[in-house]
């Protein structure tokens, strides 16, 4: 129990993260939000939309604060286990 009070707010973000990447995935619903208060002129010669650029961007920030948040959540576990393997054995 002790673990999980360290790393919940990590678990957290990672779920969370988690749900943006696919509600970005998914369809283009952040950029569509972010289209209304900066609207922009689409490419005559493009199908794909220029509010879509919106959610790429969206989508690679939500992957990299993902990765992060998973790596210090590796590190915080690694930790624990450290030090609570170092006071079992006691010193010496």
């Amino acid at each position: 129990m002790n673990l999980f009070k360290k790393v919940y707010g990590l678990l957290l973000g990672i779920i969370g993260c988690v749900v943006v990447y696919q509600l970005a995935g998914a369809g283009l619903y952040f950029g569509v939000f972010i289209n209304r208060f900066y609207p922009c002129t689409d490419c005559p010669g493009c199908s794909f939309p220029c509010y879509g650029n919106y959610d790429i961007c969206i989508i690679v920030l939500a992957l990299a604060v993902g990765i992060v948040l998973i790596g210090v959540l590796i590190f915080k576990v690694i930790k624990f286990f450290r030090n609570k393997s170092s006071k079992l054995r006691g010193p010496g």
